[in-house]
Order: C-alpha cells, then structure tokens, then sequence
C-alpha cells in the first residue's frame, strides 16, 4: 500500500481508470436486454471520452461541455442516461439525443448504434470534424467509424479504426489503445 501512495497522482488515476475499462471490456451482463448491453457501453463511451484528446481550438472556452450524440433506439438512448452530466477531465458531459434535424457538428462523441437512413450522412459530416465516433454495427469500421464496441461471449470488445481518429485529429490515449484490436482498412 505504501509503494501505491508513491505513484503520482495522475498514474494512479491512469491504473484506475485502465481497471474500469478493463472491467467493462470483460464485463458480463447480469440480463441479456438492450438496456443492460447498452448501459455497460455507455460507461465505455464516458471513459473512452475521459481518455481522448481533441485539437485545442475544440474547446476555446474551459467550462465548454462534451457533447455526446446518440442515435439510436428508445432503450440505447434510455441507457445512456447514466452518462450525462458526469465528468471528463475539467469539464461536463452532456447528452444529446440525434435524429435526422441534429447537427453532428456539435457533438464531440458520436455513438451510433444501428444503420439508419442517416448514418451514412453522420459518417460523411462526421468526418469532416475532431468527433470520436463510437459504434456496435458490423460494417461500422469500414464506415469510417473510430470505435467499434463489439458484444463477443457476454463481453465487450473494443476494436479502433486508428486511422479514422488520426485523419479526425482525435487522440485515444495509448493506454486505451492497448485494450484493443486495431482495425486496419
């Protein structure tokens, strides 16, 4: 316990939240509904968002907020009603639900979770902004999409598109990168 209080403040910060994620990324649902699926991969965004890094001009003013966008389903948007108003860094998350009048511009996290009418527009506006883009659709990688948080034997799976988030300027820490399959296009 002793050689633990020697680590400064923001490497055990850094085991902390690698362990959080690392449970989730093993994370067994206690029921096999959407709303528990879909609960574990909203606490994978959050972190995911706590372990990114946009350009500086995103965030000119330091009370900005980090807008998460979710397109989805009643229950997908129901679960990630936990995240919202939680904390990245020095700021607050916010959630957003999308639909086809929302601009993607505004959103710093973009999680699709099924193919839609709009999906292929959100991925091409999308792509065009630093927006971490997090999805559980199949093709979502070859899309375009950074994060694909794959549902594998009960547990959560993350696979990067390292090379969208480069192009995007969307800078997922090493430690998170280590956790998971890189995609390769």
């Amino acid at each position: 316990m002793a050689e633990r209080a020697l680590l400064p403040i923001n490497v055990r910060r850094g085991l902390s939240v690698i362990a959080i994620l690392s449970a989730y990324a093993g994370w067994t649902p206690a029921c096999a509904d959407a709303v528990g699926e879909y609960a574990a991969k909203s606490v994978l965004t959050l972190n995911l968002a706590r372990f990114t890094d946009w350009p500086p001009e995103v965030f000119k003013d330091s009370s900005a907020t980090v807008n998460v966008c979710v397109l989805g389903d009643e229950a997908v948007q129901q679960a990630f009603t936990v995240i919202d108003k939680k904390r990245v860094g020095n700021r607050t998350l916010s959630l957003h639900n999308i639909n086809g009048d929302k601009r993607v511009e505004l959103c710093h996290v973009l999680y699709i979770s099924a193919e839609t009418a709009i999906t292929a527009r959100l991925f091409e506006q999308s792509r065009k902004q630093p927006i971490l883009t997090i999805g559980d659709g199949d093709s979502f990688l070859a899309q375009g999409g950074m994060v694909y948080l794959e549902m594998v034997d009960a547990k959560i799976k993350l696979h990067i598109n390292l090379s969208a988030a480069q192009k995007a300027e969307v800078h997922i820490s090493s430690r998170v990168l280590k956790l998971a399959t890189i995609f390769n296009p």
